[in-house]
């Protein structure tokens, strides 16, 4: 929701979201798509192509070579993908993939870029609610484990190739 806010894309926009099919990225799609702004893609996996689809996006694909160059308001890249040729001249770019190493300065473009990083935000929440209570925004859940299964749970963590959050119920 902050990175959303901080990238600033208004309805009709378009906004790339790298990582859409991730936990983050898959929420960022909705909510953009919630806010009407137009979103295109980039999912690591052909799998995971159907999800974005059917969550919004326009433009899905597995291979940044298929993104028009300095063609989106906006990018917001969940996994390092490091899509900068995506993001339009005067764009703006940001990235909480902090493994992936920091954003290429792209000042000379008059893009501004960022790597984001969560605070507290109650009117985010706020939208949150209202998006889930009108049924805009979807957590998919790969799996639920009882507290006392609590080693299986994490054992299926450590397996990954997970098309959701693994849950534990009290």
């Amino acid at each position: 929701m902050q990175t959303l806010d901080w990238l600033a894309v208004s309805a009709g926009g378009r906004l790339l979201v790298a990582g859409a099919a991730g936990a983050v990225g898959g929420l960022a799609l909705q909510i953009a798509r919630a806010r009407g702004v137009e979103v295109d893609a980039l999912v690591s996996r052909d799998a995971q192509v159907a999800f974005a689809h059917g969550h919004g996006a326009g433009l899905v694909t597995t291979d940044s070579r298929d993104l028009q160059e300095r063609s989106y308001d906006a990018v917001f890249d969940t996994f390092g993908a490091l899509v900068t040729e995506a993001v339009a001249d005067g764009g703006r770019y940001a990235s909480i993939a902090t493994q992936a190493g920091p954003v290429p300065d792209l000042s000379s473009r008059g893009v501004r870029t960022t790597v984001n990083q969560v605070r507290k935000d109650g009117a985010g929440l706020n939208e949150l609610t209202k998006l889930v209570d009108r049924g805009s925004l979807h957590l998919r859940v790969h799996s639920t484990f009882g507290l006392h299964e609590i080693q299986a749970a994490h054992e299926r963590f450590l397996q990954g190739s997970l098309a959701g959050k693994i849950t534990v119920t009290f």
